[in-house]
């Protein structure tokens, strides 16, 4: 199989740095990682205006970094193009990267746009054009959000269904992957009820608590406080147990529903829960298999362009009722 020439557009924290100082047996955390550790693909370049980061990529991954997003993909050529430079500038990178020829698949950081137009406008020009389109929820490729999705499929976890989650550094940002996450798990969104709104990160990113109905279960979305300590944990009940996804899914727990033995007639939680093998700390590799198999129109559980959107939506009709 030819490998895939990638363009990351934008070298910071999950473009690039996140993972710069760990091994990559234990830690995938970044896009220029998982390329440059993945078969199907090779770090053909990076793009980035800060000449400190192009220098640190350059080093690190021995490929060329530009400063103009045009003169790298005339001089590279890509067949993926990963857009993670700040999300104001998405929009400018996606028309550069889709008019190109030799695109095959874009993969964009979320939201797409922090504007639901030009959202929708990248999607349709990739209908248009025939480009995949993906956005980097990458909980969905997590092998265990996947046999999570499978049991509820399944029945093995029974509705009705009720999520509880907490999350900080405001709903776009963080809040935006327990939306889609719920999303992914429960259906489609049916509708919402703002519970409380009490301030905004960074005074531009909100943070409130919700209730959201979808397809097969609801979640109460609720905001903490990014500044004293990163918060995201979600809690699962359902008819066959309590599932518990904490530290962003580093750690996963499920107690099942049995019979009590004092009580005879009542049911309990397991005290012994199932415990899921971490795949949390290799998330970004995890993605890349995933695009491998999308790129070989085989089954990928990546959020493409049209759940990428569906997410933002439901976002900005949280938004309006601030």
């Amino acid at each position: 199989m030819t490998k895939h020439k990638c363009l990351v557009v934008g070298l910071g924290n999950i473009g690039m740095k996140y993972d710069l100082d760990l091994e990559f047996e234990e830690f995938v955390l970044t896009h220029c990682a998982a390329i440059s550790g993945h078969n199907d693909f090779v770090l053909s370049a990076g793009v980035d205006l800060n000449k400190e980061s192009r220098d640190i990529f350059e080093g690190t991954f021995n490929s060329p970094a530009f400063d103009n997003i045009d003169i790298a993909i005339k001089e590279v050529r890509p067949a993926v193009g990963v857009i993670c430079c700040p999300t104001n500038d998405h929009y400018a990178a996606f028309i550069s990267l889709v008019e190109s020829q030799d695109i095959k698949a874009i993969f964009c950081e979320k939201p797409l746009s922090y504007d639901i137009i030009e959202a929708q406008e990248m999607v349709n020009i990739c209908a248009k054009y025939d480009v995949p389109l993906y956005v980097n929820y990458m909980r969905r490729a997590d092998p265990n959000v996947v046999e999570i999705k499978r049991r509820i499929t399944s029945g093995e976890i029974a509705g009705p269904i009720k999520v509880s989650a907490w999350y900080s550094k405001g709903l776009l940002n963080n809040g935006s992957h327990l939306v889609d996450l719920a999303s992914y798990w429960l259906g489609d969104y049916i509708s919402h009820k703002l519970l409380n709104c009490e301030r905004h990160w960074n005074k531009t990113d909100p943070e409130p608590d919700v209730y959201i109905q979808f397809e097969k279960g609801s979640l109460v979305l609720m905001s903490a406080w990014e500044e004293f300590y990163t918060h995201f944990t979600v809690e699962l009940l359902s008819r066959s147990g309590r599932l518990y996804y904490s530290n962003g899914g580093e750690k996963i727990s499920f107690n099942q529903a049995g019979e009590d033995d004092l009580f005879k007639g009542y049911k309990v939680l397991a005290d012994n829960p199932e415990i899921f093998k971490n795949h949390f700390l290799k998330y970004q590799y995890h993605v890349y298999e995933q695009l491998s198999e999308a790129l070989q129109k085989r089954k990928s559980n990546l959020c493409d362009g049209f759940n990428g959107l569906r997410t933002l939506e439901i976002l900005k009709n949280i938004c309006v009722d601030l």
